[in-house]
């Protein structure tokens, strides 16, 4: 059955775009800074990682608690309370007279970061189901084209001499995103969808638990979780390889993410709408499984020339994978539950982003520097299993 719909048009969907990619972008300045920041009050490796840790933690409790919330009161309040939050984080953090309020500003930016869930919620409510994927694709778009925006105006921002000039700008940056989404962006929630999702408890616990006993939306988090924590092992550990291996630094390395950025911009800002329409998200969700696992397990061999190409089929991989999964998630949840079950879908990705780095550095550290990848291409493997497993349970009517 199809519910009613509040009539937003592409105006909103670029406004949740440019909503999302000056986030983005606030957060791919603070994160090449945040160890040298970081080492201002003599924190330790282990209190650097702390830092980068709480981040994703947050992400995991609160996603999923937000996206309800925002089911049952509307996207527009709960995206305008989580960038004012971003906004705080970043003058906290600027502001920081030690560490511990430093955490205080990582955890409170990583609260606020729930409304990375709510705008793709957002995009599922003004979309038609079957071009969700699409949607999706151009939330992640702005997330590829952030990161490559966000570290090189950090790192320009930086070399003006006071670190805190960088933080202030986020900052500034966030209250800009405020105000367009104030002025620009709509509900997108009918009142006859946030009526339905008033009936469960406040917090969506059991909400969230029924999501939990569908098996193909469980299924689907799974292995969301599991080609992240793949792809995650493959960030952390990409410049110590390239270090080690071709004598790569900063500069060099950070030309690689670069590289694909860019890459994911092209495949899911311009091509994965025809993509969808031509094969479908299953094929879409396999194939990139199957790029993914290539890429990782081609990535450690000694060219420069295969580091590039491994690159490419990981970029190009995630790039149609990742929105084609939540595309298929949105599709399966129902039209009141979009909020929380995207929320939950965005917990998962967090638990893989704090696990698969370590993962990633004690296999480097303790088997050596392919390690890491050659894992990860193994778990793609097991991932692609577990999709055709998925996919069988799949009906969409």
């Amino acid at each position: 059955m199809n519910e009613p719909r509040q009539p937003v048009g592409r105006r909103a969907r670029l406004t949740v775009f440019l909503t999302i990619l000056l986030d983005l972008v606030g957060f791919g300045m603070i994160l090449p800074l945040l160890p040298f920041y970081a080492e201002r009050f003599s924190a330790t490796p282990v209190q650097i990682g702390l830092l980068f840790t709480s981040y994703s933690l947050t992400q995991l409790v609160f996603a999923p608690l937000l996206g309800r919330l925002s089911d049952r009161v509307g996207r527009r309040p709960v995206l305008l309370f989580s960038i004012t939050g971003s906004v705080v984080a970043y003058v906290l953090f600027a502001a920081a007279p030690n560490y511990a309020v430093l955490l205080l500003a990582r955890s409170l930016s990583g609260l606020a970061a729930a409304n990375y869930a709510i705008a793709q919620a957002y995009m599922a409510d003004v979309s038609a189901p079957e071009e969700r994927s699409k949607a999706m694709g151009l939330v992640g778009a702005a997330f590829g084209l952030g990161f490559v925006l966000g570290p090189a105006l950090g790192g320009i921002l930086a070399h003006a001499g006071d670190p805190r000039i960088v933080p202030l700008a986020a900052a500034m940056l966030s209250g800009a995103n405020l105000l367009v989404a104030f002025f620009g962006l709509p509900e997108s929630l009918s009142p006859e969808l946030r009526g339905r999702a008033t009936r469960g408890s406040w917090l969506g616990w059991s909400d969230l638990a029924i999501v939990w006993r569908d098996s193909p939306l469980r299924g689907l988090m799974l292995l969301f979780f599991l080609v992240m924590f793949c792809f995650s092992m493959m960030e952390a550990t990409l410049a110590l390889f390239c270090q080690q291996r071709f004598g790569f630094g900063v500069r060099q390395t950070s030309w690689l993410f670069v590289f694909v950025g860019v890459i994911l911009v092209i495949v899911q800002g311009g091509l994965l709408g025809r993509l969808v329409k031509r094969y479908g998200e299953r094929s879409l969700i396999l194939s990139g499984i199957v790029l993914m696992a290539l890429g990782l397990v081609i990535l450690p061999l000694s060219q420069l020339w295969l580091l590039l190409v491994s690159l490419g089929l990981l970029a190009v991989g995630q790039g149609v994978h990742n929105p084609s999964s939540l595309g298929l998630l949105s599709r399966l949840t129902d039209e009141s539950s979009q909020g929380s079950t995207i929320g939950l879908s965005r917990s998962f990705g967090a638990l893989a982003r704090a696990l698969g780095p370590a993962a990633g550095t004690f296999l480097f550290g303790a088997a050596g520097a392919a390690w890491p990848f050659w894992t990860a291409g193994g778990l793609m493997v097991v991932a692609l299993f577990i999709a055709l497993g998925v996919l069988r349970q799949v009906t969409i009517v």
